[in-house]
């Protein structure tokens, strides 16, 4: 099992960085589309879709809109009010876990859930385009930096909540997961701002933007995380998919992305 995970995460890393350096903005564009189709298919799962054909035309109908969105006039007229959106809804969920953290069991499609899938994936599909081609000093590295910042919070996380994790952060929902661990993480993430602030040459002023976009990411990567294992509770499985083996789908890899990205753009934007 281990060997298979490294070997899938060597194959698509590899496969990403290629992406990320060397394609335009359209073929970019599509691969992105491409994988939120892959994960709006889970997400059908998720929310009670249990027809293949229904899951598919689901996974079609977001990919497309996605795939729109990334190359539309909204791109850059309308930009900050779309991460506004997305950040509105990324605020609202802990108090969603606070006042219902355990949702009820899926035995039907749940069509509201349906509709934030319709939502939330072509928002995180467009600040990711919109950080790598259309943002002030947008760039592959701009968007990479964003994207470290979620794996550095989830390592860091990990292994200090493995180390010092004492008090649960939300044991109905995700029971590994502590408080510990969660400020580790944003040490970590704290740690990778410096070292940016330092390796790379960034716009003046640019510094606390970058901070409080870096910190607010970090957080809400978190949030996406338990976001995804409430939904994969209520739905009665471990993992959103085996698309990719050795790690689940491809929902349980990008779920602190969809929430983090977009609060990272959001800050970008409007600072």
């Amino acid at each position: 099992m281990l060997k298979q995970r490294v070997v899938t995460a060597l194959v698509l890393l590899a496969g990403f960085a290629l992406l990320l350096v060397l394609a335009s903005p359209t073929v970019f564009g599509f691969a992105i589309s491409l994988i939120v189709a892959a994960a709006a298919w889970e997400w059908g799962r998720l929310c009670g879709v249990n027809n293949e054909h229904a899951q598919t035309a689901f996974a079609i109908v977001v990919g497309v809109i996605s795939l729109i969105a990334m190359h539309s006039p909204l791109v850059d007229s309308g930009i900050r009010w779309i991460m506004l959106a997305g950040f509105l809804f990324w605020f609202s969920i802990p108090v969603q876990f606070y006042l219902n953290p355990v949702l009820p069991s899926v035995n039907k499609t749940n069509v509201a859930w349906l509709l934030v899938g319709v939502l939330v994936l072509p928002i995180a599909a467009m600040s990711i385009q919109y950080l790598r081609s259309h943002a002030p000093v947008a760039s592959s590295w701009l968007l990479l930096y964003a994207l470290a910042v979620v794996w550095v919070m989830d390592i860091g996380a990990y292994f200090t909540g493995r180390q010092f994790g004492k008090r649960k952060l939300a044991p109905l929902i995700s029971p590994g997961k502590t408080w510990e661990g969660v400020y580790g993480g944003l040490a970590c993430s704290a740690v990778l701002f410096v070292l940016a602030l330092g390796l790379a040459e960034w716009p003046d002023g640019s510094a606390f933007k970058l901070l409080i976009a870096t910190l607010f990411a970090a957080a809400f990567s978190v949030i996406g995380d338990l976001f995804e294992s409430r939904l994969k509770r209520a739905a009665g499985m471990k993992d959103s998919s085996q698309l990719l083996p050795g790690h689940g789908g491809v929902l349980d890899r990008i779920d602190g992305v969809i929430a983090a990205v977009p609060v990272f753009a959001f800050f970008w934007v409007w600072m």
